[in-house]
């Protein structure tokens, strides 16, 4: 009776650990599975960020590119004096529209005097490209860059100083690009910017200094732009900068000042 007993007792034991190995197994199987979808998972994820990244690069690469090709356009209607001129930009999604731009306000001193001699103040007008987390604009002459809340320069203004190494006198140029206009265009269609010029006006000041107030979306891409005006040609005394929220401060010491404005007519359609 005790050996029927022990073998019963046997086979249901070895039954058993074969029933553990078995559960074993398919949990072994299970949790291998597991790991393969977590990591392709993981791959996937980490791929399409990637993927779109790299979309987003060349769209605003090539954004960027076509921003420089409205710079130009408005450079050559402006300073040739040509009627007017037509473009057409691939718009990769987003949209395009004219807008106010930037405030400007420029107040010109001279050596004697308290009181401004000059002073203007106007929206600089502007062509404006959005597309979620970008914008890019050509704004007072200017191609700017919006990544992420963080704005860089693509293109620079008319903006520039020149030091006389012979009598070292400091000559000041500004160029004011003022746009009026409107309209709009969105999707993966062709923008069509039409740009007409207006009027153009030169006033030459000096000697003296100009205080300059812009307030822009991209104001930390202005203030690092007059900054490397300041850095560019040891011009540290002549210029000093600041920068508060959407707020950029420069005021500049000059021998000469040559500031000229153009105004010119833009639509989008």
């Amino acid at each position: 009776m005790s050996a029927i007993y022990g073998k019963t007792e046997g086979k249901t034991v070895i039954k058993e650990l074969k029933n553990r190995k078995g559960v074993s197994s398919v949990l072994g199987y299970t949790l291998i599975l597991g790991i393969i979808i977590l990591v392709l998972s993981i791959i996937f994820v980490h791929t399409y960020a990637m993927v779109n990244q790299a979309k987003e690069k060349v769209r605003y690469s090539s954004m960027a590119q076509g921003f420089e090709k409205i710079q130009n356009t408005v450079n050559y209607v402006a300073y040739s004096g040509t009627s007017e001129r037509y473009i057409r930009i691939l718009l990769n999604e987003g949209s395009l529209s004219v807008t106010k731009g930037c405030r400007i306000n420029i107040s010109v001193y001279n050596t004697t005097s308290a009181t401004p001699v000059y002073s203007c103040s106007a929206y600089s007008g502007a062509v404006d490209y959005s597309y979620g987390n970008y914008r890019i604009a050509f704004e007072n002459g200017g191609v700017w860059l919006s990544s992420h809340g963080m704005a860089t320069i693509v293109s620079p203004p008319r903006i520039f100083i020149y030091k006389k190494i012979v009598n070292n006198q400091t000559i000041f140029f500004m160029t004011l690009t003022l746009i009026n206009g409107n309209g709009s265009a969105g999707g993966n269609s062709f923008a069509n910017i039409l740009v007409k010029f207006n009027s153009s006006q030169v006033k030459v000041f000096g000697p003296g200094y100009v205080s300059i107030n812009i307030t822009s979306d991209f104001a930390r891409a202005w203030y690092e732009y007059f900054n490397s005006l300041k850095n560019g040609q040891g011009n540290t005394a002549s210029i000093q900068t600041n920068l508060r929220g959407n707020n950029v401060y420069v005021t500049i010491h000059f021998s000469e000042m040559i500031l000229t404005s153009y105004r010119l007519n833009v639509s989008v359609s």
